[in-house]
């Protein structure tokens, strides 16, 4: 009979390798890659991710970090791994802008690399200099139309987030922005604070002393809900561009091929360590939303996205070194 039954388990594993593998995933630690530096606010995010996950696992998560290139060094390192679960990446919007301006990546993002959840959500909102004769999103929208191409919207680089958000703003409203390009936020805001830019879009959270102080007016919420702390200002979606949110997400991706279970435990496994007591509280000083999604709807997100911005970069020419 025990000679059955050890023949019947050889045959599951042969016949059922991804079953196999999750039912003795992990046996080893797990490795997280940071396409971003140590100490960022970013860092901190994966710090809890580490602490949970070690938890729910009894195994370590590993931090390693490979900043640079806009993301595309960490990302192409993680496409190149075995598809076993044991490399993980840190991933943001930037992973879905990319494609509509660089068609020679050595990977694809669907397919080199497995969505396996995402994480959590933040709210941004768009605040503009006290200057600005502008109070709400429509006069915004109506002074930029009456004076095209001067209402200033700051980036931190051509190609990202903040400056895509822009284009697709004013493509959705029919208006002309000037984008100014920094190299840092911290620069950026100091020239917000002085009125050399008019308008920036900014995370709700690092927002909130400004906004609180008066220093800055509160134009919008470009996120896809509206923020609890900010219950009477709507979202741009709201006010006449159906669908525009700000992709102020994080999730995770693991290498493709990898094993439907091992990716199905990894997400359980990042849902619970989002919403520890420790995990929550961290969210509610920081104005992140947590989510851990399936790895099906953190799916669907990224090709949405990926969508939006290839049409946008299209329709309107749009440059990343511009």
């Amino acid at each position: 009979m025990k000679s059955l039954c050890v023949a019947a388990a050889i045959g599951a594993a042969v016949l059922f390798p991804s079953l196999a593998a999750a039912q003795s995933f992990p046996s080893r630690p797990i490795t997280l890659i940071m396409p971003y530096t140590p100490g960022s606010s970013s860092d901190n995010e994966a710090r809890i991710y580490q602490e949970g996950l070690t938890e729910h696992f009894k195994q370590q998560l590993l931090i390693d970090y490979k900043p640079g290139a806009s993301n595309m060094i960490a990302q192409s390192y993680v496409a190149k791994q075995k598809p076993d679960g044991y490399t993980l990446i840190y991933t943001v919007a930037t992973s879905t802008i990319l494609p509509a301006f660089k068609e020679d990546l050595n990977f694809d993002l669907l397919k080199d690399l497995a969505p396996v959840t995402l994480t959590t959500q933040r709210t941004f909102v768009l605040v503009a200099h006290p200057s600005l004769p502008a109070n709400n999103f429509q006069e915004y929208v109506a002074y930029a139309k009456a004076n095209p191409g001067k209402v200033t919207w700051s980036t931190v680089g051509p190609g990202g987030a903040l400056h895509m958000s822009g284009e697709w703003l004013a493509a959705g409203a029919g208006i002309k922005l000037l984008f100014v390009h920094y190299k840092g936020s911290a620069t950026a805001e100091l020239d917000l604070l002085s009125g050399r830019i008019d308008s920036s879009p900014k995370a709700f959270i690092s927002a909130l002393p400004i906004i609180k102080s008066g220093k800055v007016k509160v134009i919008a919420v470009i996120s896809a809900d509206r923020s609890p702390l900010l219950p009477g200002v709507k979202t741009v979606a709201e006010q006449g561009i159906p669908g525009y949110a700000y992709p102020g997400w994080i999730g995770i991706m693991t290498t493709g091929g990898t094993p439907g279970p091992v990716i199905n435990q990894l997400a359980a496994a990042f849902k619970a360590a989002i919403t520890t007591p420790k995990a929550m509280k961290m969210w509610e000083t920081q104005g992140t939303t947590p989510v851990g999604s399936t790895p099906e709807e953190f799916r669907k997100l990224l090709a949405n996205e990926m969508g939006v911005w290839k049409k946008l970069v299209k329709d309107n020419n749009i440059k990343s070194e511009d």
